[in-house]
């Protein structure tokens, strides 16, 4: 049996300016072995991430010969961080002028969480400009339209943590708690210290603000994420991490995930959905392998 070589990959970090902001990317770039018959990657981060949590799967896919840019969006990362523009309609724009900048042309999309909220209004504002989109763990659901929820409740249990000053080792042993200490290296380490804000004394903090951050938690309430299924004419796959509920919320937010998507399957019968097994929120640090070929799939490239 025949093994297809992996393409060599150059790494290169760098910025693109946007409305008068410098973003910051990574992008993966095949130098032998690209499949330029195929469409580019982007890849977008979920709320207070960064593009560093795409790591882990960025590589796989570059190997496959495809072109991959992962974006710090405003407020987040190493890219500028004004204390406006928090909408969706201002961060997708953002986005899209970093992927005509790069010359991304009709790129499968891929968001991670809020990213998918991000990708999906993406996909509808600008449908001749991609090829597929992949909502990870986002874009499921209306927030305005949860049982129960009010903007005040969700303000309330959505609000970042405060942890700026937690000692660098203390705040690394936050995700060891998880499945992801079964995993963790030295790799997923340095993910974490790229997400947040290493000060000088040793100590972390977020990059992204909290005033901005309760910007984008307005924004999630009044997006009509459901009507957006409407405008988008690409291939869309929806991938939906389970695991065994252990409280009241998490039960909740899990049943809140199957409605949403029973409502856009039912509305949509082409979306094709992908579950994930005892697999926790954050898919591209547990599962890269597995997500690196469902995108590979979704770009023609398995």
């Amino acid at each position: 049996m025949q093994h297809k070589q992996a393409a060599e990959v150059t790494l290169q970090d760098a910025t693109v300016e946007a409305h008068g902001l410098r973003l910051h990317y990574r992008a993966w770039e095949p130098t032998v072995g690209a499949r330029t018959d195929l469409p580019p990657i982007l890849l977008v981060h979920g709320l207070a991430s960064a593009g560093n949590i795409w790591d882990l799967v960025a590589p796989l896919l570059s190997q496959r010969g495809l072109r991959v840019v992962a974006l710090d969006q405003r407020g987040h990362g190493a890219s500028d961080k004004p204390d406006h523009g928090y909408t969706f309609a201002e961060i997708l724009a953002d986005d899209h002028a970093v992927a005509e900048a790069l010359g991304l042309h009709q790129p499968v999309v891929v968001g991670h969480s809020w990213g998918g909220g991000v990708v999906l209004e993406y996909g509808a504002t600008y449908p001749q400009d991609v090829s597929g989109l992949v909502l990870v763990d986002g874009g499921f659901t209306q927030m305005g339209q949860r049982p129960g929820w009010t903007k005040e409740r969700m303000l309330q249990e959505l609000a970042p943590p405060q942890f700026a000053g937690t000692p660098k080792d203390v705040f690394l042993t936050y995700p060891q708690r998880g499945p992801l200490g079964k995993v963790w290296s030295p790799q997923l380490e340095d993910i974490f210290l790229h997400i947040v804000e290493l000060r000088d004394d040793n100590t972390v903090a977020p990059r992204l603000s909290r005033a901005n951050h309760l910007q984008i938690l307005e924004a999630m309430w009044d997006q009509p994420t459901l009507a957006l299924y409407d405008r988008v004419t690409c291939p869309i796959l929806l991938v939906c991490p389970e695991q065994e509920a252990t409280d009241d919320r998490t039960r909740q937010f899990l049943n809140a995930k199957r409605e949403g998507i029973a409502r856009i399957l039912e509305a949509h019968p082409s979306v094709r959905v992908e579950y994930l097994a005892d697999t926790i929120h954050d898919v591209p640090l547990q599962r890269p392998e597995v997500l690196a070929g469902l995108i590979a799939q979704m770009a023609g490239g398995a």
